[in-house]
């Protein structure tokens, strides 16, 4: 079995400035560290002004950490963010976790320090070794109450062996019917499952 048994994709909207805010150009890497409470960060920036060939610059910073900086809690839980894409309000950050278990920890836990946390993407690299075959999920595609009927629905236990909490108790949670929310989930795992299960 694979180490890095889950590759996950966030977009995160962090909460307060960063230094990184500050920065001319496309940011297309960052490593982070976070050694005696201090931030030690290398960010490769390029810029392209269109007249000569793309300038690339690998800027060195260090100093105090911020205060709800998404990178510590990476490092809290000994993952390695790679940063793949940054615009104006939000970092899109790539990372693996061992096993999918503490993913909800996680982003409770960069919930807590950021105004937004999505995950975009999920992908099962555990089978990798032995079939070479991987599932990847694009959660884009799901609208903004799919997305929100499914996650109440996981966090709730709707899919649980044991079922914890009926779909009438889960619509009345979130504020809708039971035949809208029925519909709501039958859309998203449509989506879901068609892409876990699409011809190569």
């Amino acid at each position: 079995m694979s180490e890095r048994g889950v590759k996950v994709v966030f977009e995160i909207v962090p909460k307060g400035s960063c230094f990184m805010d500050q920065l001319e150009g496309q940011v297309s890497d960052v490593e982070l560290h976070f050694p005696n409470g201090e931030c030690h960060a290398d960010v490769t920036v390029s810029e392209d002004d269109g007249v000569d060939p793309c300038r690339v610059e690998v800027i060195n910073y260090s100093g105090e950490v911020c205060q709800n900086c998404p990178g510590t809690i990476f490092a809290d839980y000994g993952l390695v963010p790679r940063f793949l894409e940054r615009n104006d309000d939000e970092f899109v950050v790539q990372t693996h976790l061992p096993t999918n278990h503490d993913l909800s920890d996680v982003v409770a836990d960069l919930r807590a320090v950021s105004e937004r946390v999505t995950v975009v993407r999920i992908v099962d690299m555990r089978n990798e070794d032995v079939s070479g075959i991987s599932a990847e999920i694009d959660l884009s595609q799901l609208t903004a109450k799919q997305h929100e009927a499914l996650e109440s629905a996981v966090k709730g236990g709707y899919y649980g062996l044991s079922q914890e909490v009926s779909l009438e108790v889960l619509a009345g949670e979130i504020g809708i019917s039971t035949s809208a929310l029925s519909q709501r989930l039958a859309r998203a795992e449509r989506h879901v499952l068609t892409q876990l299960f699409e011809e190569e």
